[in-house]
C-alpha cells in the first residue's frame, strides 16, 4: 500500500525517465529539474552505497542535500548546484538505486504532488512532517473495512473505488476484471459484509467446493451469507414436480462417486468396435462429446463436440461417437431401462437446467461469483435469465481453456491491475503476454512498487541453485521434471501423485510390453509408435523417449516416488500451472515446455499456452525465473 512507504520522494516517474535517456545528455537532463529533485537523484545514486551499513537514514540525506542545493545556488546562482551534481551523477548507478527503492520503502512522488511542492518548508528546505501528512492524505482516500472476526482492513485504492460503486449501485450488475495478485479475494470478503450491511440475502458462487473453501475462508461471522457450488444451487432450482421423471432424476444426489464403467457405457449402448478403435477407445470418446456439449451453450449434440483429437477417427467413427454420445446424453436424463442407470454429474445437472430455462430462487437477492473466468456458458446462461444482481470477479488470462465467455447482459465492467503481490520489475513480462493474448482487457498490469520481484533468465535449463517452484504445463514436463528433481533433492509434489504414477507406468507398460494406457492422456494409442508420431515434436516427449530406451522401469519410478514430501524441507516444489492457479510461491521457474505447448499448433492452442505463462508469471512474489527465449517466443506469438 502506498501508505506504507517510510519516504516519498519528491520527484516522478516522468522525470526520471527523462534523466535516464540515453539520447539526450545529462547536462540537459538536469537544467529542467528543481534543487529537490537533483537531491532525489543523488539519493537514488547512493541508495547501494548504504544498502545494509549504518548510514544516514535517506530521509536524513535527502534534507541535508537539498539544504546543500540551497546553500550552492545563494553562493553560485540558480545554476550551480546542477553544475556540481552534473560531476557526481551517473546513470547507471541512478539505475542501480532505483532497483534498491523497494527494499527502503521509497516511494515516488506524481508529477501534480511534486509541482505542488508542499514537501518544501517556508525556506525552501525539506518539510520533515511532509511524509506523515501526505501518508494520512494517502489514508483518507482508501475504504476501511470492518472484518467479521475483528480487526480491520484497508482496500486498495482500485479496491475501494469498487466498494463505494457497489455500494451506491448495489441492485446493478458488475464484472471485476482483477489480474492475478490483485487482492480479488479479500475483495469479495469485503463485499460480502458490505451486502450484509444492506440486508441482502446473498448467493456465493463457485463452480467447485475447493473453489468455495477458498473463497469462504476467512469469512466466519458474516451473515445472510448462502455458498453454493453450481451443483448444489441447480437442486435448489429444480421444481418438486414428483410428475416428471427427469426432474426426478435430477434431485438424486445418491450416485456413485465412480464414473460409470465403461464396460457397462458399451454393452447397454451398443458399442462396437469402430474402424481402427476398440469399443472402449470409442466409448472415451463418447464420454467427452457429452462432456463438451455440457460445457457448451449448444441445445444438441453435433461435430463441434467431438474431442480435440477426434481428426484421428474416421468419417464413419465420427458418426459412430455422435450417435452414441446422443444416446448417452438421453441415457443420463432418462434411462431406458432400470438396469441401465448411468450416473448424474453436477455438470450434466447444469446443462439440463440451463436448457429447461430455470432460474435462481427468490429468496436470494444478490449473486456474487468467484472465479467467472472459468463459468462455463450453461451457468451463464442460467445467470442472465435470472432477476438477481449478480457481481463477478474474475482474470480472464487465468482461463486456461485460452477465452473466458462472457455473459450476455447488459452490465459494467471494472477493472484492478495494481498488484498487491509482485513488484513492478515484472511488469515488462506480464504486459507482454498480456499485449498478445486474445483476452479483451489491455489496461497496463502494475506491481507493488513496495515489493521487490527479481526477474532472471535462463538459456538451458537446470534445477535452480536457489529453492524454487518449478512449473510446467503438461504430464510429460512433470515426468521429466520430477526425475530431475529426485536426482538430487526432496521436493514438493503439488499435483496429483496417483495422476502422475498412472501416467508414467502406462507409458513405461506401453513401451515395454505394448500394454494399452489407461491415462487419458494416452488411452488413445495402441502402440508406442503412434504414441512418438502424435508427440514427435515436444521436446518433453523426446527426453522421456531417451530416458525409456537408457532402461527407465517401474522400479525407477517407484524410487523417484520416494522424494516426493508433503512440504518439503529443501523448499522445492514441482507442480502443473493447472494446479496452482490460486497459489503464489515465493520463487518460481518457468520450465521450458511451457513455450513449447502452442508450436504448430491453431490459434486456441496458442491462447491457451499464453494464458498459461500468464498464470505460471503471475505465481512469483520474490523471484521469477524463465527461459531466455521467452522474448523471441513472445514476438512470434504477437506477430501471427
Amino acid at each position: 500500500m502506498p501508505f506504507d512507504a517510510v519516504l516519498y520522494l519528491p520527484i516522478s516517474i516522468e522525470m526520471l525517465d527523462a534523466v535516464l535517456d540515453d539520447d539526450e545528455p545529462l547536462e540537459h537532463a538536469l537544467s529542467n529539474l528543481q534543487i529537490p529533485q537533483i537531491a532525489c537523484l543523488i539519493v537514488i545514486q547512493c541508495l547501494h552505497t548504504i544498502a545494509g551499513k549504518r548510514a544516514p537514514t535517506p530521509e536524513r540525506m535527502l534534507a541535508e542535500t537539498i539544504e546543500i542545493g540551497n546553500r550552492r545556488a545563494q553562493q553560485g546562482g540558480p545554476h550551480a548546484f546542477a553544475a556540481e551534481a552534473l560531476r557526481v551523477l551517473d546513470r547507471e548507478k541512478i539505475r542501480a538505486g532505483l532497483d534498491l527503492l523497494p527494499d527502503f520503502k521509497i516511494l515516488l512522488l506524481s508529477e501534480d504532488d511534486v509541482a505542488f511542492r508542499s514537501y518544501l518548508t517556508a525556506d525552501r528546505n525539506w518539510d520533515s512532517a511532509f511524509c506523515q501528512r501526505h501518508r494520512a492524505q494517502l489514508l483518507r482516500t482508501y475504504q476501511r473495512v470492518d472484518l467479521p472476526t475483528g480487526g480491520r482492513r484497508i482496500l486498495t485504492l482500485e479496491q475501494s473505488q469498487i466498494f463505494l460503486e457497489i455500494k451506491n449501485h448495489v441492485d446493478d450488475h458488475l464484472h471485476v476484471q482483477g489480474y492475478a495478485g490483485t487482492g480479488k479475494s479479500f475483495l469479495i470478503k469485503s463485499l460480502l459484509m458490505l451486502l450484509q450491511e444492506k440486508h441482502a440475502d446473498t448467493l456465493a458462487l463457485a463452480e467447485h467446493q475447493r473453489q468455495l473453501d477458498a473463497l469462504l475462508a476467512g469469512t466466519q461471522g458474516i451473515e445472510r451469507m448462502n455458498p453454493r457450488t453450481f451443483g448444489a444451487l441447480v437442486l435448489e432450482m429444480i421444481p418438486p414436480d414428483l410428475t416428471d421423471p427427469v426432474s426426478l432424476r435430477m434431485r438424486r444426489t445418491n450416485y456413485p462417486p465412480e464414473p460409470t464403467p465403461d464396460e457397462e457405457l458399451v454393452r447397454h449402448l451398443g458399442i462396437h468396435p469402430s474402424g481402427a478403435f476398440t469399443a472402449l477407445e470409442v466409448v472415451k470418446a463418447v464420454r467427452e462429446t457429452v462432456s463438451v456439449f455440457c460445457y457448451s451453450d449448444d441445445e444438441e449434440i453435433g461435430y463441434i463436440h467431438l474431442p480435440r483429437d477426434h481428426m484421428m477417427f474416421d468419417d464413419m467413427t465420427r458418426q459412430v461417437v455422435l450417435h452414441h454420445a446422443t444416446e448417452l446424453w438421453k441415457a443420463i436424463l432418462l434411462p431406458p431401462s432400470r438396469d441401465f442407470q448411468p450416473r448424474v454429474r453436477d455438470h450434466h445437472r447444469v446443462k439440463w437446467a440451463a436448457l429447461k430455462g430455470l432460474i435462481v430462487p427468490a429468496r436470494y437477492t444478490h449473486i456474487l461469483i468467484d472465479e467467472c473466468h472459468d463459468v462455463a456458458k450453461p451457468m451463464l446462461q442460467i445467470l442472465d435469465r435470472s432477476p438477481q444482481p449478480a457481481f463477478s470477479l474474475g482474470d480472464e488470462y487465468q482461463n486456461l481453456g485460452g477465452e473466458a465467455h462472457r455473459r450476455s447482459v447488459p452490465l459494467r465492467h471494472r477493472a484492478v491491475t495494481n498488484s498487491v503481490r509482485a513488484g513492478n520489475h515484472i511488469e515488462d513480462v506480464v504486459n507482454s503476454i498480456i499485449a498478445i493474448h486474445p483476452g479483451n482487457t489491455k489496461l497496463e498490469f502494475h506491481g507493488n512498487p513496495l515489493t521487490k520481484t527479481e526477474v532472471s533468465y535462463y538459456e538451458k535449463a537446470h534445477i535452480p541453485e536457489q529453492p524454487a517452484t518449478i512449473l510446467v504445463s503438461d504430464m510429460w514436463g512433470l515426468f521429466e521434471w520430477a526425475q530431475r528433481l529426485a536426482e538430487g533433492k526432496n521436493f514438493e509434489l503439488l499435483s496429483d501423485p496417483r495422476d502422475l504414477k498412472v501416467f508414467v507406468t502406462d507409458l513405461v507398460e506401453l513401451y515395454q510390453n505394448d500394454v494399452t494406457p489407461r491415462h487419458r492422456k494416452l488411452f488413445r494409442f495402441k502402440s508406442w509408435r503412434a504414441l512418438a508420431e502424435h508427440y514427435h515434436s515436444r521436446r518433453g516427449f523426446e527426453r522421456i523417449d531417451a530416458t525409456l530406451r537408457r532402461g527407465f522401469g517401474i522400479k525407477d519410478w517407484a524410487k523417484t516416488s520416494t522424494k516426493f514430501a508433503g512440504q518439503s524441507t529443501s523448499g522445492y516444489a514441482l507442480g502443473l500451472i493447472s494446479d496452482v492457479r490460486n497459489r503464489e510461491f515465493e520463487s518460481v521457474m518457468l520450465a521450458p515446455d511451457v513455450l513449447d505447448w502452442a508450436r504448430d499448433a491453431g490459434s486456441k492452442a496458442r491462447a491457451e499456452s499464453v494464458s498459461a505463462v500468464y498464470v505460471a508469471v503471475t505465481r512469483a512474489r520474490q523471484r521469477l525465473i524463465v527461459p531466455k527465449r521467452l522474448r523471441s517466443w513472445i514476438e512470434e506469438i504477437g506477430d501471427e
